[in-house]
């Protein structure tokens, strides 16, 4: 099992640092599936949490680093300050064009036009989850949660098919956490934005 070092924590703090520069010295280059995105800073934020939360051991992050992630999510701040509501519906667009992307390649499975290997190892689906809990409670997100918990029920049915062109490699046999915590979000009630 590969153990989580300080070096590790540091470079991944190092990429949301930089990710959030990025994202705010090109806000005018900035656009759902270019180079330069809103969601970035959030994304390496996510990959940073993931990475520490993933293993077992207590995490290698020393008062040092701690300061520095402080620091980094002060950056962000003024990030979204800057930006303002302009921002978060930056982000909102975003997410609909990632799970619009997402749908479109299971719309495209479905029709033997590509494998289930590029559906697992695709990035939208992350990304939406990211996006997800970032928004939720400051837009109407329930239609597309939805959406979602749909064709993640549908990647699971292409997985555990018999019916497949494509032969899936040794030790392929399960997708990433696309999982029930969807279904459960969708419990409860949200407030936002009224959907037009």
């Amino acid at each position: 099992m590969d153990t989580t070092t300080t070096e590790d924590i540091s470079r991944l703090l190092d990429q949301y640092r930089t990710a959030i520069h990025e994202t705010q010295d090109h806000a005018g280059e900035r656009c759902s599936f270019g180079r330069f995105r809103a969601g970035a800073p959030y994304f390496a934020r996510h990959a940073l949490l993931r990475h520490m939360g993933s293993r077992g051991e207590r995490y290698p992050f020393t008062p040092s680093l701690q300061r520095e992630f402080e620091s980094i999510n002060a950056d962000l701040a003024v990030l979204e300050d800057e930006g303002g509501w302009a921002y978060r519906e930056e982000l909102f667009c975003d997410l609909i064009a990632y799970t619009e992307a997402h749908r479109s390649l299971m719309c495209y499975r479905e029709l033997g036009m590509c494998n289930f290997d590029k559906i697992k190892n695709q990035q939208f689906r992350e990304e939406i989850t990211v996006l997800l809990e970032e928004l939720e409670g400051e837009f109407c997100i329930d239609t597309i949660m939805a959406l979602i918990c749909s064709l993640d029920e549908t990647a699971k049915s292409l997985h555990e098919s018999i019916r497949t062109d494509a032969v899936l490699p040794e030790g392929a046999g399960h997708i990433p956490v696309w999982e029930d915590r969807f279904c459960f979000n969708l419990a409860g009630k949200r407030t936002g934005l009224l959907e037009e």
